[in-house]
């Protein structure tokens, strides 16, 4: 008998080693994979107080959320001026300059879907902001992919502004040009500057944009913590009726 109480008491005890071992993320999927555990370890009434989170397990979720974040943000930003190139109908895709709505709408994914896509994974863990512990877990993380995400806009932000206003500019592009003009035509020469100074607004159409997907990216998970917050209080404050009745 005492053997069952035993069995059954202990099947919502986790030890603090056993959590010091286990939250170790080397990944995104890792990290998510971990907040879900422990969260439906404190849906079902484990009790575990967000001091078990400790200063080195912060660093790490962190850590991990701003890396991926960052590295994938800065991939996408350099992708972002190439697809509103095709759509401008300066660069080719597929072979043509006239792209189809397919091949539009190909582009824009590619450059924009694996933000959106990454913005709703993460919004699917702040979604599960229940308990001390996992909500600690997961303000480290979130707090890690929007910094991530932050300082990748400002970073694309300022190089493409940087491009377009020091780089690209119609005697820095003429003088380099100049440079090579013996290995080319005269007909290539015009055509190639005429590109260049077409598609220096796409860098400033692109880094505005970042902006703009930044910030979506940026609200989803927040919105997704917020909501969940709501919503316990309200069940707590629902909970506590029934249970002065």
């Amino acid at each position: 008998m005492s053997g069952k109480n035993s069995a059954s008491g202990s099947s919502d005890i986790i030890p603090v080693q056993s959590i010091e071992a286990e939250t170790r993320p080397k990944g995104l999927i890792e990290a998510v994979s971990t907040i879900e555990y422990y969260h439906a370890q404190e849906k079902r009434g484990s009790i575990l107080s967000a001091g078990f989170f400790t200063l080195k397990q912060k660093i790490e979720y962190f850590e991990v959320g701003f890396r991926g974040s960052f590295i994938s943000g800065l991939i996408t930003a350099m992708i972002t001026p190439l697809a509103i190139g095709v759509v401008e109908r300066m660069i080719p895709v597929f072979g043509s300059t006239s792209p189809t709505t397919f091949d539009k709408c190909f582009i824009f994914l590619l450059a924009f879907g694996f933000t959106l896509g990454y913005a709703c994974f993460i919004a699917r863990a702040s979604s599960l902001y229940i308990g001390p512990y996992t909500r600690s877990m997961i303000r480290n993380f979130v707090g890690g992919v929007i910094t991530g995400a932050v300082c990748k806009m400002i970073i694309a932000f300022i190089f493409f502004h940087f491009l377009y206003m020091v780089v690209l500019t119609e005697n820095h592009i003429t003088r380099i040009l100049l440079r090579v003009k013996k290995y080319m035509e005269m007909e290539t020469f015009i055509v190639i500057y005429q590109w260049i100074m077409e598609f220096r607004p796409v860098l400033l159409t692109a880094s505005y944009l970042i902006v703009v997907t930044t910030t979506v990216f940026v609200i989803l998970p927040l919105v997704a913590m917020i909501f969940v917050s709501m919503r316990n209080r309200r069940l707590e404050k629902i909970k506590a009726i029934v249970e002065n009745r």
